[in-house]
């Protein structure tokens, strides 16, 4: 029997597993940050070793058999770091199989489309807007990062929370629940306290991000100040989807949208308001993806190899993936 190796690959953290032709999931493996923008070469030649020997230390038959290797990885939209990574996995693999590098906004495309063209809009700690037409050609919409974008991102809903609360400190905005539930998260008991520990984190950005939770739990609360938070990150949000749909599709050519991150893991609030902002575009369909974006990468292996992804082989990669690994 033949296999495909599918790989997700990101800033913190990289998974990959072999799959036979049917969409059973026979390895699979979880290693560190694969992004050539944050690690170095030898990093990256290391991990990317350790990765492909536990596959092959855990199916050493079928790793014999691998057809093609699909690997998304974060940074690789840079004809740069595509090329870096290449090299690095070109000479671990034997026989010269087939390997196609794409940005990983492809495997989080794919793990709702299956390998149809669409959208996809990611939003966790960033964010971006990404898409493929029917003749292949991507583009991309955001993605400037923290400092220049990230609209509807986890920090941008975070910052604009920790903002918001200040602002009612101030008396320049009005009173909100959301500076108690800042106050308690953080462990602090006034303003000076809650600025000093987040400028004195090393990790700045990541300690905003999660605030983003107390902003739904305030929308949940009915907080008019959480509620005007999330109606702008919709806002932003369907902004970027309609850019980008005008650049890539005919109109009214019908496509789905595929969300994918943390921010919208409460499908009650972001999900659906973006699904109601859009209801005045009905050839965009909007989808939560039920396989994580590792699946999407091997139903990018697939397509390298012209596999027909049938709900069979899609119903077989959800059963038989492991998400938490």
């Amino acid at each position: 029997m033949n296999y495909v190796i599918g790989i997700d690959g990101g800033g913190t953290k990289t998974k990959a597993v072999i799959v036979d032709m049917k969409g059973k999931v026979v390895a699979q493996e979880t290693v560190g940050p694969t992004n050539p923008n944050v690690v170095s070469k030898k990093e990256l030649q290391h991990t990317f070793q350790t990765l492909f020997h536990s596959l092959r230390q855990q199916a050493p038959p079928h790793f014999s058999n691998i057809l093609s290797v699909f690997a998304g990885v974060s940074g690789a939209g840079n004809a740069t770091n595509k090329k870096v990574l290449q090299e690095t996995i070109e000479p671990l693999i034997e026989n010269n199989i087939p390997i196609q590098i794409e940005a990983d906004a492809i495997n989080a495309l794919y793990s709702g489309s299956y390998g149809a063209p669409g959208i996809v809009q990611i939003a966790g700690t960033g964010s971006i807007t990404y898409g493929i037409n029917s003749n292949l050609e991507h583009h991309r919409v955001g993605g400037w990062g923290y400092l220049f974008g990230d609209e509807g991102s986890g920090y941008d809903i975070g910052r604009k929370g920790i903002m918001a609360a200040l602002q009612s400190v101030d008396g320049r905005a009005s009173e909100t629940i959301l500076l108690p539930m800042i106050y308690a998260h953080f462990n602090v008991t006034n303003a000076q306290d809650l600025i000093r520990g987040i400028y004195a984190s090393p990790t700045s950005k990541s300690e905003i991000s999660p605030v983003a939770e107390i902003v739904f739990q305030g929308f949940k609360d009915d907080d008019p100040i959480a509620e005007g938070i999330i109606a702008e990150a919709v806002k932003e949000t369907t902004l970027s989807i309609k850019a980008l749909y005008e650049k890539l599709f005919y109109v009214e050519e019908k496509v789905e949208v595929v969300l994918c991150g943390g921010v919208f893991q409460e499908k009650n609030i972001l999900p659906r308001l973006i699904k109601e902002d859009l209801r005045m575009y009905p050839a965009m369909k909007v989808v939560l993806p039920e396989m994580p974006p590792v699946g999407g990468s091997i139903i990018g292996a697939y397509l390298m190899q012209g596999v027909d992804v049938d709900e069979a082989i899609i119903d077989t990669i959800r059963k038989t993936i492991n998400r938490k690994r």
